[in-house]
């Protein structure tokens, strides 16, 4: 299973979350990345992408800094890691959304995001760099951190 072939499955998921507005921006072609953006129509601003690499067995999300990856080897498993990755994009946009973003400087070492952070049920997501943050620390420079609080989008 290809790119292109999961790009076919794309306007089907999307179909579960019809307050979404997106657009699949590549992945239609043999050999290429597939990356889907979308955003709450209520909240444009508020853009998440996922990218499926051209091999189609590593699944990126992205969403306000924050990155997290998952992995597909079988053809049989890239259908549900991709719906996965789309609706956790969804989920993270529509929020309440805690996005934690460590730096060394204005790079980016370390991020967690946890969608309804107050809720019953928090889900939580986190990716680190390791050998971003060990340079840091062998600079001998702080690391910072910067926390970004998105409230539920109005009107879904």
């Amino acid at each position: 299973m290809d790119t292109p072939e999961l790009a076919a499955l794309v306007p089907g998921f999307m179909a579960r979350h019809p307050g979404q507005e997106w657009t699949l921006t590549s992945g239609k072609g043999a050999g290429e990345d597939l990356v889907v953006t979308l955003s709450p129509a209520t909240a444009p601003e508020r853009i998440a992408t996922v990218r499926v690499y051209a091999g189609a067995e590593v699944f990126l999300f992205d969403f306000s800094g924050h990155s997290s990856a998952d992995f597909a080897y079988d053809d049989e498993d890239r259908p549900a890691t991709l719906q996965e990755r789309i609706d956790i994009a969804v989920a993270a946009t529509l929020g309440p959304t805690r996005v934690t973003l460590d730096f060394d400087r204005d790079v980016i070492v370390a991020s967690t995001l946890v969608i309804d952070p107050d809720g019953q049920s928090p889900r939580e997501y986190s990716f680190s760099w390791p050998l971003r943050r060990l340079k840091a620390r062998v600079r001998g420079r702080r690391i910072s951190r910067q926390v970004i609080d998105l409230p539920a989008a109005g009107g879904i």
